[in-house]
């Protein structure tokens, strides 16, 4: 099929030859983040037998979203986002070799696992806000959010079989095996992406005019004055504190409450990826009949009671089901959180606003200890069952006392409505 072909509805985006390049490589990324999260677990839990050392480890995974919040605006604004996307990959690829080269001479151990883990998490705190950031930049806003559902529905693929062949991988051929086919596709990845840098790199600011607080005092301050945005950031917070974290104790509930073993944990971690793409036909239907900002929130909600009832299953069917259920929401909160900031945020406070985004999700951090703790205390089916439900209640407080967060503007109906029906 031609590419002219693709030129109408939500697939108009990819007659742009950078999105393309931008595409193929997001997925790759998002196939290795996908396998990370299952083998880093696993090698971790294989070594220490700790819940607590799980979300030590991953706590430091997620670490760098609170320090370079503060910075990540800046960084991109300066140097430009294709470069960055770039600096980042290859970030990415050195980690995945190093974890190579620790298993193969057989030295892993968690402190060393956490390092790489941190600067695989820093590499990610720049990464992700560049890529969302340059996607207006490439297809243009009003094709923006067809490019996000095209980006979502693909690495949802990631989602369904990153688990499962890193599960395969860790059993027949150990941790090792598994990190050395995530360095194979790091550097495809690279390769595909290197060509973005033909064309030339907008950089919002040539120098550093301001320390990097004061930008970020700028972008609270913007940030203040939109509810919707601030709605979306102070979801996104609480989601990152007491829902995401859940993944780092999957191989917990894999092992002790659904006593399985890597290969079902790999299965296990493709529920929520299978669901994400049950969602985004949702998504798909349902945005030019209803506020974003509304699926956005049932969508969230949505995830919050799946994992609350996926928390108290002992019945592997069962629970795969609710992480299905889950991936549902997931697909709402993950396409629409970045979707609604961009369509609400002006081009010159972009990268800004995506670092406060950066800064929220950098709840995760605090959230993994949490949960560890408290698995560690009270088990991790209760724990995750009363941070579930806890966040339910949360979102809805702050849908009462953010309205704007579900309120459509006009601007947001014009971009929409650019953007032809799916045909």
């Amino acid at each position: 099929m031609r590419v002219q072909a693709w030129g109408h509805g939500t697939l108009l985006p990819l007659v742009v030859p950078d999105f393309r390049r931008l595409l193929v490589g997001t997925v790759l990324w998002w196939q290795c983040f996908h396998m990370e999260m299952v083998v880093l677990g696993w090698l971790t839990f294989d070594l220490t037998n700790s819940p607590w050392m799980v979300s030590l480890v991953s706590f430091c995974r997620t670490l760098p979203l609170l320090i370079m919040g503060l910075f990540s605006g800046p960084i991109i604004d300066y140097f430009g986002r294709r470069r960055v996307v770039i600096a980042a990959q290859c970030v990415n690829l050195c980690a995945y070799l190093a974890m190579v080269l620790l298993l193969w001479n057989d030295v892993a151990a968690p402190w060393n696992i956490a390092l790489v883990a941190f600067c695989l998490g820093t590499a990610w705190s720049v990464d992700w806000p560049t890529r969302r950031a340059l996607l207006p930049d490439i297809v243009g806003k009003a094709k923006m959010v067809d490019g996000m559902l095209i980006e979502s529905f693909l690495t949802g693929i990631s989602r369904i079989i990153g688990p499962v062949i890193a599960g395969g991988l860790i059993a027949r051929f150990g941790a090792v095996g598994c990190y050395t086919v995530m360095a194979f596709l790091s550097v495809t990845a690279l390769s595909i992406l290197i060509p973005l840098l033909r064309t030339p790199s907008a950089r919002t600011n040539k120098i550093f005019p301001r320390p990097p607080w004061i930008a970020l005092g700028e972008g609270l301050r913007y940030v203040r004055s939109n509810q919707t945005i601030l709605g979306v950031l102070v979801v996104t917070l609480i989601m990152n504190m007491w829902i995401f974290p859940y993944s780092s104790l999957l191989p917990v509930f894999a092992r002790v409450v659904l006593h399985r073993g890597p290969v079902e944990l790999g299965f296990l971690g493709t529920g929520t990826g299978m669901g994400s793409f049950l969602g985004l036909l949702l998504v798909n239907q349902l945005r030019r009949r209803y506020q974003i900002g509304m699926l956005f929130v049932l969508g969230t909600g949505w995830i919050c009671v799946a994992l609350a009832v996926f928390a108290l299953s002992h019945y592997y069917p069962f629970s795969w089901a609710m992480l299905f259920c889950a991936g549902m929401g997931m697909a709402c909160f993950g396409t629409l959180q970045s979707a609604i900031i961009l369509l609400k945020t002006s081009d010159e406070m972009r990268s800004r606003v995506m670092g406060i985004l950066v800064l929220a999700i950098g709840g995760d951090p605090l959230g993994q200890l949490q949960i560890g703790s408290l698995a560690e205390r009270f088990g991790v089916q209760a724990t995750l069952a009363g941070q579930a439900s806890a966040a339910a209640l949360v979102v809805v407080l702050i849908v009462l006392l953010l309205p704007g967060i579900y309120r459509r503007e006009r601007q947001e109906e014009l971009l929409l409505e650019v953007t032809p029906a799916v045909q």
